[in-house]
């Protein structure tokens, strides 16, 4: 018998495989782990199997609510036989475990449904002006300064400092402008200044002594530094409810050093946009806008994350387009096919135009969760396709708010990635529950050259 029982084993591996490739229980292997669910929705669970073995076979929720305003013994969902399978239909919030059954305790698939409230917004497609000030000044390039002898001298990174450091505080004194750090600089002439700085998440000390520069007769610790950005971008909506907002789909970052801005404080406002420059491949092109404090958009910028910026709004915005709220579609619900943005291409009207969605991911929040391809042949005649100053603006389909435009494709305009609402709303402070890309949010920077003097270098 012993010698047999590799054989049985080939056998039954044989026959495992063989049972597996079956087109019928390679579907059932193949049904999600995990599902998401918008109340009020149902779902059809295909499972075709011999009429026989299908009787035996049996769906039920074995997992409670996990929403605490539901009774314990109240479900999330409900599950009825059909002819062809099990039909869920999703009744209130909450998250369930389905087990599917054999002869009523042999488990084969598990999946975790999780039933989402619907949500609806305020749909944007607004130009806005962004402002933003960072949590320190960012360190993004090294300057030069002559010496005694001629030499060039860089006391600052010779002494420490590196690309991407945020100085936090001097000689324990907090410094948020270049304009702060100019002024120190200045009273503290030739004497040693201990930087306190983040670098990468960690704070430290490093001693940095200022040297003279013959060409300004000042003293210097030659750094190029930046406080903060000013941009153009487009936002993607504004929640009644809680008057939040949501813009630019990504997280902004320093041109130079690539790293994401921390926020000190920042402001969007409503931006009028006065010329298009068209994108071509190798080239994104732009919007270029004037801002108005004024107008229609103001509120403040509490957040900047990899799914855009956030931050609450001072005045209730409006979308002529659409004067009633949107449904929001979550990443389940979004297929590939024909879509629309919304987007400003002159002065502050949005328009409408039309894209296909032609890939559709699962969630990857990254910001590349479709890729979209612009159809319109207006907007490639005014813009070339997708242009920096259009990130955030909003996709649309089948009436529902799907999510925001992001990066556009550098090597071809008319094509770029979006991100879905389901990554967007999970950054919303109130609910925090191989091709190259470009940004599309314009950033225009403002470097300057610290010294002892602002207009010098550091």
């Amino acid at each position: 018998m012993r010698k047999f029982r590799p054989f049985i084993g080939i056998l039954l591996s044989i026959l495992f495989m063989a049972l597996c490739l079956n087109p019928q229980v390679k579907a059932i292997l193949l049904l999600p782990a995990s599902q998401r669910m918008v109340v009020g929705e149902a779902s059809l669970i295909n499972i075709n199997l011999p009429h026989k073995l299908q009787e035996k076979m049996e769906m039920t929720v074995s997992g409670p609510s996990h929403n605490v305003f539901a009774s314990q013994e109240d479900s999330a969902v409900t599950i009825t036989r059909r002819t062809s399978g099990y039909e869920i239909v999703a009744l209130k919030p909450g998250k369930v475990d389905v087990k599917l059954n054999i002869w009523g305790y042999i488990p084969i698939k598990s999946i975790q449904i999780e039933a989402v409230p619907p949500r609806r917004v305020v749909v944007g497609g607004h130009s806005i002006g962004v402002f933003l000030q960072s949590q320190g000044i960012m360190v993004v390039g090294f300057a030069p300064i002559m010496g005694s002898n001629g030499e060039k001298l860089y006391p600052g990174r010779d002494q420490g400092i590196e690309i991407g450091d945020l100085i936090l505080k001097v000689d324990g004194q907090s410094v948020a402008t270049e304009t702060d750090l100019a002024g120190i600089i200045d009273a503290k002439g030739p004497n040693g200044l201990q930087f306190t700085v983040n670098r990468r998440g960690k704070e430290m000390l490093i001693p940095i002594t200022p040297v003279h520069c013959q060409e300004t007769d000042r003293f210097r610790i030659g750094l190029f530094v930046r406080d903060g950005v000013v941009g153009v971008g487009t936002l993607t909506f504004w929640d009644p409810n809680s008057s939040q907002y949501a813009a630019l789909g990504h997280i902004i970052i320093d041109a130079d050093t690539k790293q994401g801005i921390s926020v000190l404080k920042g402001r969007v406002v409503s931006a009028s946009i006065q010329t298009v420059k068209p994108g071509r491949p190798g080239w994104p092109g732009e919007k270029i806008g004037v801002f108005n404090d004024k107008g229609m958009i103001t509120g403040n910028i509490t957040k900047n994350s990899t799914c855009g910026i956030f931050g609450q709004m001072e005045k209730e915005p409006c979308n002529p387009n659409y004067l009633y709220t949107m449904e929001v579609a979550y990443a389940h619900q979004v297929k590939k096919g024909k879509a629309q943005i919304l987007t400003v291409v002159n002065g502050e009207d949005i328009e409408k135009f039309d894209i296909e969605i032609e890939k559709v991911y699962s969630p990857r929040q990254n910001g590349k969760d479709m890729v979209i391809r612009v159809t319109d042949p207006r907007l490639i005649s005014l813009t070339g396709g997708i242009i920096q100053g259009m990130s955030g603006s909003p996709i649309i389909q089948d009436n529902h708010l799907v999510g925001a435009v992001t990066h556009v494709f550098l090597n071809d305009p008319q094509t770029g990635y979006g991100i879905f609402m389901d990554n967007i709303l999970s950054e919303m402070p109130s609910l925090s529950s191989n091709e190259k890309k470009v940004s599309t949010f314009f950033i225009v920077k403002k470097s300057l050259i610290i010294a002892c003097r602002l207009n010098q270098t550091g």
